[in-house]
């Protein structure tokens, strides 16, 4: 008797377990978290107790047995937004890949800001013999337009005498012709840069602005690799002139050539070789030159 009393209140439990379920499906339905489906689909998500037997533990041991409750219905679904296309790295760094262990010169750097176990002088970084034959200046170009070219094109003997010559005004960025206009850059032909058609109106007015960017009007401006000719001519104007600014200028000297390939061809090559020691600049471990010089136009 006892035990049909027993059957028979769990089974009143059973119905009443199974009713909730029933009530929270729809709930799951009604808030589109499950399918209507699911709602009479028998045993379907429901909550069951597993007997967890003979676990092994990570560390090879065995747990006692247990138990556990486990989800035996379908889960629901998580949609995750599509991940953007990753560009391929070109950095090892950035592929993930370890980085080369930094230096004790470089943590100096990080920890003080003092750059000089990273970049040499030329002291420290040529030798006796190359020190001995090198040209020394301190980064300031102090003559004047070639002379031949300055006779040839009627410019004036100094910057002052130039830039009043031919109408003077104040320069600026927005008018650097000295106008009193500002520069629209509708008078800019197709294809050209503003620079270099600004620079192109200042030939006698202001020549190193001129010569910096053009070469003497019908000589062919050559590109490429610099001859020994010409490397002997640079060496020669920057021990009678100095060498470091107003590279238009000193382009003058050099056929062909135009100040930002002298200004080039200075950093890329000269410092680098040590044919000239300027304390503007430091080598650094690749063997390249590096400015540490004041910020200013050495143009």
């Amino acid at each position: 008797m006892a035990t049909a009393q027993a059957s028979e209140h769990e089974n009143d439990y059973e119905r009443q377990r199974m009713e909730t379920i029933r009530q929270n499906r729809e709930m799951l339905v009604s808030l589109n978290l499950i399918g209507q489906d699911a709602i009479d689909v028998p045993g379907a998500a429901v909550k069951r107790k597993i007997i967890v037997k003979d676990k092994r533990k990570a560390d090879g041991s065995e747990s006692a047995a247990g138990s556990a409750d486990e989800w035996d219905g379908p889960k629901p679904r998580v949609r995750r937004a599509a991940s953007a296309a990753q560009p391929a790295r070109r950095s090892k760094r950035l592929r993930g890949e370890s980085a080369e262990p930094i230096t004790k010169a470089e943590e100096q750097v990080v920890e003080t800001g003092d750059v000089s176990g990273v970049l040499a002088d030329a002291a420290a970084h040529f030798s006796a013999p190359v020190l001995d034959a090198a040209i020394r200046v301190d980064g300031h170009y102090t003559g004047w337009v070639e002379p031949g070219v300055q006779q040839r094109l009627h410019i004036e003997d100094n910057a002052t005498a130039a830039w009043e010559s031919q109408g003077g005004g104040k320069f600026s960025f927005k008018d650097p012709l000295g106008t009193g206009k500002r520069l629209s850059k509708r008078a800019v032909p197709s294809g050209q840069s503003v620079a270099k058609f600004v620079a192109s109106k200042l030939l006698k007015k202001n020549p190193n602005a001129y010569f910096y960017r053009h070469t003497e009007p019908g000589v062919e401006q050559w590109t490429g690799d610099w001859t020994e000719d010409e490397r002997q001519v640079f060496l020669a104007v920057a021990r009678q002139f100095g060498c470091g600014d107003k590279w238009g200028l000193f382009s003058t000297h050099i056929p062909h050539r135009v100040g930002y390939q002298c200004s080039n061809y200075y950093r890329q090559y000269v410092i680098p070789a040590g044919w000239i020691i300027d304390d503007n600049y430091r080598i650094d471990s690749a063997g390249h030159a590096i400015y540490v010089g004041k910020h200013k136009s050495r143009g």
